[in-house]
C-alpha cells in the first residue's frame, strides 16, 4: 500500500511523521524504522488485505489523519468518485446525451477537503459559427466519497460549448468557503431549484431558415456566484459587456462587421486573479478573434460589483484587439504583487489598463512561468494559429517566447505557419529552464529558441508531475509519458484503463493539478460508462519533501482557469 500526504509552506522544515498500521482490529503497530523526514510519502510492503486495516499518521506535533481499508474492497489504482449522469434528452427532434466534461476543485463546505465541481456536457454542444439547439449544461458538486451537494442548471439560455460555459471555483469573499462564478441567463436553475430572471424566456432562434437557427443573439446575459455549499444563488448582475454589437467582434479591429451570427461574440474566457495583492476577483473575458473585452468584479458582502473594464475598441488600445486566445493565464508578471491578466499576445494590468501586446495575434495554446531562470521574471510561451493569406500572416510566427512584463520577443520562428499545439516544460536536464515544442519543427531551448533535436515527445498537449524527479512528465489523452533525452524517444509510464478524455481531439483530461498526497500531481478522468470519476495519483516513492503546488498562487489560479475554452496545464511562479 502506497501512502502520501500533503506538506504546506506552514509545516515546519524539520516536521517528523511515524506510521502505524492496525490489522484485523489488532494493536497499531509502528512501520518506519526511523522518522519519516525526507520525503512525505511510505510504502507499505507487508500489509494483508485479507483483514481490515487502518493506517495512522502521526507527527511531533499530533496525530494528523487515519486511512482505513476494509478487506474485500478492489485493489484499484485510482480513487472513485461515483457521478450522477444526467438524464439523456431531445430537442428539434435531436436526442442527446451527457458525458463528464470539466472539473475544478474548491474547499466548498469549509471543512478543510477540496471538492469537486464536475460539467457535465450534452453530445450536441455546439463551437460558437455552428447552427443548431444544444442540451442543457450542468454543474455538480461532489464529495470525494462521491456525495452529491447540489446540482445546477444553466438552463436553455446558455448554449452549451467549450466556448460558452467556462466556470470559476473560488473563495472569492474569504469566508472560507469556495463560491462558483459563471456566466448564466434566464432560466439557469440554482442548486435549490430557484430560477434566475425570467423562467419563462426562451432566446434561442427557433426558425431554422434563419443563419442563428439554434442560437442565442438576444436577451439577457448575467453574471452569477452560486454559494459552494448549497449552489444556492448569492448574487447576479447583468453580464460585461454584452454582445452587441453583434457584429463588432470579428476582423483585426474588432469592428469589420463580417460576423452577425454570434460566431465571434460568444467566445468567452475567464480566470480569478488578485488584482490589488490580496483579494481574489472572477475576471471574465469576451471575444478572441477581434475585439477583445476584460471586466473585473469582486464579491464581498454578498455582492457582485464590477470593478474596470478593458475595452480594445476603446480609443488607445485597438492594437490589443485580435491578440486573444483560446485561453487565459494569470500571473504577476510584473512583480508588483498584484496580478496581470495574459489574454494571449496581450496583457492587461492589474488596474484594467493594457500592460502591453506583442501583435503577435490569436493563438490555440498558451503556457507562463519562470521558463528562463537566467532572466529575471516571467516569460510567456504563445503559439500562434496563422491561416489565410496576407501580410498580417506572413509576419505572424508559429511560436515565440516573450517577456511576461513587457511583451519584448525574446525569440520567435515559424513566420507565416500555423501551430495549433505547443508546450513548454523543463523535460531535459542538459538545459537549463523549460524546453519548448509545438506540432511542427522540432524540440527547442527555451532561453534562445535553438532546435535542439528534430526529433521530440509524442505528446504535445498537458504536462504533469508524475515519477520522483524535478522534471515534468506527459498528459494526453489518458496517457502519462516521460521524455527520454538519450534516446530522443517517449517512455510510456501509465496508460489508464476504462477512462475516457475530454473534448475530442484535444485530448485534455477533467483535470490535472496537485489535488492530494505530496507534491506530485493528480489526473482526474471520467469512467467510460460515465459513472464515476476516477482519481490518478502516483505510486513512485519520493525522493525528496516538498510544499504543495497549491500553495503557490498562480499554480492555485491555474487550477481555476483550467477548465476554460481550450484548457491548458498548470504552471508555477518558480
Amino acid at each position: 500500500m502506497y501512502l502520501s500526504w500533503r506538506m504546506t509552506l506552514e509545516d515546519a522544515a524539520g516536521l517528523q511523521f511515524d506510521l502505524y498500521r492496525s490489522s484485523g482490529g489488532g494493536a497499531e503497530v509502528k512501520l518506519n524504522k526511523e522518522p519519516i523526514d525526507r520525503t512525505s510519502d511510505f510504502l507499505d510492503r507487508t500489509v494483508d488485505y485479507t483483514v481490515d486495516n487502518r493506517w495512522t499518521l502521526k507527527a511531533t506535533t499530533g496525530e494528523v489523519a487515519t486511512w482505513t481499508r476494509l478487506k474485500g474492497e478492489e485493489r484499484n489504482p485510482y480513487l472513485s468518485v461515483p457521478v450522477c449522469k444526467p438524464e439523456d434528452g431531445e430537442i428539434a427532434g435531436e436526442s442527446f446525451t451527457y458525458t463528464a466534461n470539466d472539473c475544478s476543485v474548491g474547499d466548498l463546505d469549509g471543512d478543510g477537503e477540496y471538492e469537486i465541481i464536475l460539467k457535465w456536457s450534452p453530445s450536441n454542444s455546439k463551437r460558437p459559427p455552428q447552427r443548431g439547439f444544444t442540451g442543457n449544461t450542468y454543474l455538480d458538486a461532489y464529495k470525494m466519497d462521491g456525495t452529491r451537494l447540489w446540482r445546477i442548471d444553466l438552463g436553455p439560455n446558455v448554449r452549451s460549448g467549450a466556448a460558452t460555459t467556462n466556470f470559476l471555483v473560488f473563495d472569492f469573499d474569504g469566508d472560507g468557503c469556495a463560491e462558483i462564478c459563471c456566466k448564466t441567463g434566464d432560466g439557469t436553475v440554482d442548486g435549490l431549484g430557484h430560477r434566475i430572471g425570467d423562467a419563462q424566456a426562451d432566446w434561442r432562434t427557433w426558425d431554422k431558415k434563419s443563419p442563428t437557427y439554434g442560437k442565442i443573439v438576444n436577451g439577457p446575459e448575467y453574471l452569477t456566484v452560486f454559494e459552494g455549499r448549497t449552489g444556492k444563488e448569492l448574487d447576479s448582475k447583468e453580464y460585461i459587456p454584452t454582445r452587441y454589437p453583434l457584429d463588432g467582434w470579428g476582423g483585426v479591429g474588432g469592428n469589420c462587421g463580417n460576423d452577425n451570427t454570434g460566431g465571434r461574440s460568444d467566445r468567452f474566457t475567464a480566470g480569478v486573479a488578485f488584482l490589488d495583492g490580496k483579494t481574489p476577483s472572477p475576471v471574465m473575458v469576451r471575444g478572441w478573434y477581434g475585439r477583445t473585452v476584460v471586466a473585473a468584479w469582486t464579491f464581498t458582502n454578498g455582492a457582485l460589483k464590477h470593478t474596470w473594464t478593458f475595452d480594445s475598441a476603446a480609443p488607445g488600445w485597438e492594437a490589443y484587439s485580435g491578440m486573444g486566445n483560446h485561453s487565459v493565464t494569470v500571473a504577476d508578471f510584473d512583480g508588483d504583487g498584484c496580478d496581470e491578466i495574459c489574454v494571449g499576445a496581450m496583457t492587461v494590468d492589474h488596474d484594467g489598463k493594457g500592460l502591453f501586446t506583442t501583435g503577435l495575434r490569436h493563438g490555440d495554446a498558451l503556457h507562463a512561468g519562470r521558463f528562463i531562470p537566467s532572466r529575471q521574471g516571467m516569460q510567456v510561451f504563445g503559439v500562434h494559429e496563422n491561416e489565410g493569406d496576407n501580410e498580417i500572416v506572413k509576419r505572424t510566427p508559429a511560436v515565440a517566447m516573450f517577456d511576461g512584463a513587457t511583451g519584448e520577443i525574446i525569440w520567435q520562428d515559424g513566420l507565416g505557419q500555423d501551430a495549433g499545439r505547443g508546450v513548454a516544460a523543463d523535460i531535459d536536464p542538459r538545459y537549463d529552464g523549460a524546453e519548448c515544442w509545438c506540432n511542427i519543427g522540432g524540440l527547442r531551448r527555451g532561453d534562445t529558441g535553438e532546435i535542439i533535436s528534430n526529433r521530440k515527445p509524442d505528446s504535445c498537449n498537458f504536462t504533469i508531475y508524475w515519477d520522483a524527479d524535478p522534471l515534468a512528465e506527459l498528459l494526453d489523452h489518458v496517457s502519462i509519458s516521460k521524455w527520454n533525452w538519450n534516446a530522443e524517444s517517449t517512455d510510456l509510464l501509465l496508460k489508464a484503463e476504462g477512462v475516457v478524455s475530454n473534448n475530442g481531439t484535444k485530448g485534455n483530461p477533467c483535470l490535472s493539478g496537485d489535488i492530494l498526497g505530496d507534491w506530485r500531481e493528480e489526473v482526474i478522468w471520467a469512467s467510460e460508462d460515465q459513472t464515476e470519476l476516477r482519481i490518478y495519483s502516483t505510486t513512485i516513492p519520493a525522493v525528496d519533501r516538498r510544499a504543495t503546488w497549491m500553495n503557490d498562487r498562480q499554480y492555485r489560479l491555474a487550477i481555476a482557469w483550467q477548465n476554460v475554452a481550450y484548457n491548458q496545464p498548470p504552471h508555477s511562479s518558480f
